[in-house]
């Protein structure tokens, strides 16, 4: 079973596709479909289920509610 996984951060692009970069400074690498890629300076959250080390598999990416 998958380990269930929601971080915060700000989305960047990378030759490898679309990197999460979380408010601790940790880097995702996000896997699956994104339909809008936010701007850098957007916090957004995702959540979905860990692959590896440093992968989440998306099953939820959205605006952070303020």
């Amino acid at each position: 079973m998958s380990e269930t996984i929601g971080l915060t951060g700000t989305i960047e692009t990378s030759p490898r596709g679309p990197m999460l970069k979380d408010t601790d400074g940790m880097w995702w690498r996000l896997i699956g479909e994104i339909d809008t890629i936010a701007t850098e300076d957007d916090l957004v959250r995702v959540v979905g289920r860990k692959r590896g080390a440093a992968a989440i598999e998306i099953d939820y990416l959205g605006p952070v509610a303020s």
